[in-house]
């Protein structure tokens, strides 16, 4: 299915709500310009062009319950700010947090057991940083080389390991600069993941 196929753009980020695949695309260049767009693929399959408007660099899309509605979380990175909305409403938009660091975007992100976002800021101080519901930071995670580009929830299951947590690892993907390759990192901090929703479209296997 092309997206954007006579735009220069790529898709970059993307999660599953509850069944359906909402995802942003990227300007593939070096200065990066709003053209890109945010999309959802439904059940049947059928591709949704969503609210948000056109961005440069859409990253970070996450979801966590906010009481009796789920909201989303994304942002458009050169523009250092997370932003949050009611999804699927996407009513109530507004900033979750501003980057105070001139030298950092903010790239992926995964939402926690109580309901922190985790996200991994690219740039010259690579890093993980956690951000509790109302915005505010409340833990940091140093990467020691390449700059951070997503970060995820893993681990075993219940009761494999004793003493471990499921969901209790998280797994910090990094670019290829300054390495042959891009790396994937692992750190064990005091938080629990949540089960990722899978994409349950049309005529696939359940």
């Amino acid at each position: 299915m092309p997206v954007e196929a006579d735009l220069p753009t790529r898709i970059n980020d993307g999660k599953c709500d509850q069944g359906c695949f909402v995802f942003g695309t990227k300007h593939d260049v070096e200065k990066a310009e709003k053209i890109s767009g945010f999309y959802r693929l439904n059940l049947d399959l059928s591709l949704e062009r969503l609210p948000p408007g056109e961005c440069a660099i859409l990253n970070s899309i996450a979801f966590s319950p906010d009481g009796s509605r789920m909201c989303m979380y994304f942002c458009d990175s050169p523009e250092r700010e997370i932003r949050v909305c009611d999804y699927d409403s996407f009513a109530n938009q507004r900033v979750f947090v501003e980057l105070s660091d001139a030298s950092s975007e903010p790239d992926g992100s995964a939402v926690d057991s109580d309901s922190g976002l985790w996200n991994a800021q690219w740039g010259d101080n690579s890093r993980v940083v956690r951000y509790d519901a109302d915005g505010s930071e409340t833990a940091r995670i140093d990467v020691p080389t390449a700059p951070p580009s997503c970060v995820a929830f893993g681990g075993p299951p219940r009761g494999f390991l004793p003493g471990r947590e499921p969901l209790g690892t998280v797994y910090i993907t990094s670019a290829r600069v300054g390495l042959d390759a891009g790396a994937v990192f692992i750190a064990m901090p005091p938080a629990r993941g949540i089960a990722e929703p899978v994409f349950r479209g049309h005529n696939l296997t359940h």
